[in-house]
């Protein structure tokens, strides 16, 4: 991949993060990189095409982030907080994760884009309900509802949790953060 080819991705994702999808244009990604806007066109054609490589980049490194968790024998606790410390790290940075920011625009995004964020969503809900299913057996989790119905609550608590955050106060993202692992932990004074 091209130095500039990737330094847009970087650029159009920090902006969809800090700005939203539909608050950004080529020429705010032009004017950073100090190009031209053809330039931006010439990697990526349209806009869509520029958020569906987005996507599909996020999808691989989740991907890799899973496999690479594995390959270091990460125990379910693990790699639930792995996973649960990149949404700290949005928030410290100020910034709603790509679910949140893409969500919000659901309904101007392309139909290739939709099907990438539902693939993207979906394969994130998959992986958490099977960790928490996992770790229960072990003896690492404990909660009520299904393990697909916890995952759900989890990732929407995190999705929100970064965007109330950013209204409200960013140190309220650790009480949610913290609320999440006192549900799901057999012992609640755990401490992240």
């Amino acid at each position: 991949m091209s130095v500039t080819r990737e330094k847009i991705l970087e650029l159009a994702e920090e902006l969809i993060l800090t700005k939203g999808y539909n608050g950004f244009s080529y020429q705010d990604i032009s004017t950073v990189m100090g190009i031209k806007n053809a330039a931006v066109h010439y990697y990526f054609p349209s806009k869509e095409n520029l958020g569906t490589s987005i996507l599909k980049t996020n999808i691989q490194r989740f991907e890799e982030m899973v496999e690479n968790m594995q390959n270091r024998n990460f125990d379910e606790h693990q790699q639930v907080e792995s996973f649960m410390k990149i949404y700290l790290k949005s928030n410290r940075e100020n910034k709603i994760c790509l679910i949140g920011s893409l969500g919000t625009d659901i309904n101007t995004l392309s139909e290739p884009m939709r099907a990438e964020l539902q693939k993207m969503v979906g394969r994130i809900v998959n992986w958490l309900e099977a960790a928490l299913e996992a770790g229960r057996s072990k003896g690492l989790f404990s909660f009520q509802p299904s393990a697909r119905d916890q995952a759900l609550h989890i990732l929407s608590a995190l999705v929100a949790g970064l965007q109330l955050a950013r209204i409200l106060n960013k140190s309220d993202f650790k009480n949610i953060h913290q609320a999440i692992w006192e549900e799901i932990t057999p012992h609640a004074n755990k401490q992240l």
